[in-house]
């Protein structure tokens, strides 16, 4: 009996060993997969721990929440801006962007990396799958503030940044409050008219689905088209040429307008599936006199990501009389060769090159219809992005508006600064246009879009050229990852 009962004893006590090991072998396999970053370990900073290192160039506070509320806007009782020096990186990007090579490339763009402190922060919470992902990717000072931007805004004490005229770039949601009889903020009860611009390919998905209200316009308040073949423009006189890929008369301008319904004293908000076309077609808007112009951030592609609803079918115009005043009433906004002239040799101006960097070092002209590759004497490099019809240095995934704060800073790197007087330019005035509407929505004053551009430019041998290659006095040389 009493060898039976030691047999079963040592029987259990063997039993307790290996529940044992077995223990610890599971508890060291958490401990693994938390090295790894596959299990969240939550870690909040206080209001008063994120005060101390605001400053830090160690550290980087990352806005999570809608880029409305980043730039500025106030979304369901929320107050808008950011934290000072904060860089916005929505929570919905990280289920957007599938590739994780991707995602640490967008992370990289605004700087998010890897040797910082982050911290993280919405208005309240933080979903523990983000910081699950940064700890994946590598990220391994992750860090969240307690109770968010909610409870940092009840400190006036505590700085909080925007952009100063954010209501430039509307949102979806604004919009659709607005066609639905609301009043949303800084919208001040006048007239208004949703233009859906499209053209080409793209012409027809109009038809197919726009915003409740929404006209139809296309690309020929633009510009005036001319031929895309190079060999073609050595029949046409040069009066003729110069008036290509230029603005329309003011006559063909006021005419377009009022048979939109549009006056002086319209708000227009204006999207569609190009950025840059609607905000070329804003810039003609208030060159016109058209005194409330402004754009849907992201166009199209924003409205559906947000799962907005569209309408089919047609909206016709109605057409006005008087548009209000004398075209242009804003002269400024698009000027000509002679005014450039002036600009480039005033030490208080600056001439800002939105072209891509092998257009402006004139490695390549950029367009099948200019035959020069080269650039205006004394422009700045502006950014751009990869080729003449793409904007990726201005433009988040989701074709919204890429970081204020960084573009701004590359612009100041340059010398592109609001104390100058602005010209901004491209090849024929689009992108340079887009730039435009980032400047106004900064609260820049002193701007311009050269009309003509480099193609204008390239067509009168005697204007002057920069020289090709770097400029000597260059700040960088930019490196790109498109």
């Amino acid at each position: 009996m009493k060898k039976t009962m030691k047999k079963i004893s040592i029987f259990i006590l063997s039993i307790a060993i290996l529940f044992t090991l077995g223990g610890c072998k599971n508890s060291s396999s958490e401990k693994d997969t938390n090295k790894k970053g596959t299990s969240s370990t939550k870690k909040d900073i206080t209001i008063n721990e994120a005060k101390k290192i605001i400053k830090d160039d160690k550290s980087i506070f990352v806005d999570l929440r809608p880029t409305e509320e980043y730039i500025g806007w106030n979304i369901d009782g929320n107050k808008g801006g950011h934290i000072e020096g904060a860089i916005d990186f929505p929570k919905e990007w990280f289920s957007i962007i599938k590739d994780d090579k991707k995602l640490e490339k967008e992370l990289a763009r605004r700087n998010i990396n890897k040797d910082k402190k982050i911290v993280l922060y919405s208005n309240k919470e933080v979903d523990t799958k983000i910081i699950n992902k940064l700890n994946e990717l590598g990220y391994k000072d992750v860090s969240v503030l307690k109770d968010g931007m909610n409870a940092w805004a009840k400190d006036k004490n505590l700085p909080v940044d925007k952009m100063d005229n954010y209501k430039v770039l509307v949102h979806p949601r604004w919009v659709e409050d607005l066609v639905n009889g609301k009043k949303p903020d800084t919208y001040d009860g006048r007239p208004y008219k949703i233009i859906h611009l499209s053209f080409g390919k793209e012409a027809s998905d109009y038809e197919k689905g726009h915003i409740k209200g929404a006209l139809h316009i296309d690309d020929s308040l633009n510009h005036i088209p001319g031929p895309r073949v190079l060999s073609q423009y050595k029949y046409i006189s040069e009066d003729k040429k110069e008036k290509f890929w230029n603005r329309p008369s003011d006559k063909d301008i006021e005419k377009k307008l009022l048979d939109l319904g549009i006056t002086k004293d319209t708000l227009v908000i204006l999207y569609g599936p190009n950025m840059t076309a609607a905000s070329r077609c804003a810039a003609v808007m208030m060159y016109a006199g058209v005194e409330d112009v402004r754009i849907l951030n992201g166009g199209i592609k924003r409205w559906k990501l947000d799962s907005m609803p569209l309408e089919k079918g047609v909206n016709k115009p109605v057409a006005v009389k008087n548009f209000g005043t004398k075209i242009p009433a804003n002269p400024n906004v698009l000027i000509d060769l002679d005014e450039e002239l002036k600009i480039v040799n005033d030490k208080k101006s600056v001439v800002a090159s939105i072209r891509s960097w092998p257009e402006y070092i004139g490695k390549v002209s950029g367009y099948t219809y200019i035959g020069e590759a080269g650039e205006i004497a004394n422009a700045r490099f502006g950014y751009a992005g990869s080729d003449p019809y793409h904007m990726e240095d201005y433009r988040n995934i989701d074709d919204t508006m890429f970081n204020y704060n960084i573009i701004r800073d590359r612009w100041k790197k340059w010398g592109i600064t609001p104390d100058k007087r602005v010209s901004f330019h491209c090849g024929t005035g689009w992108r340079a246009s887009e730039t435009y509407m980032y400047a106004l929505a900064m609260s820049w004053k002193n701007i311009s879009i050269y009309d003509g551009g480099w193609y204008e430019w390239h067509l009168k041998k005697d204007t002057p050229r920069k020289e090709k290659g770097v400029p000597k006095d260059a700040p960088e040389t930019p490196k790109f990852d498109y």
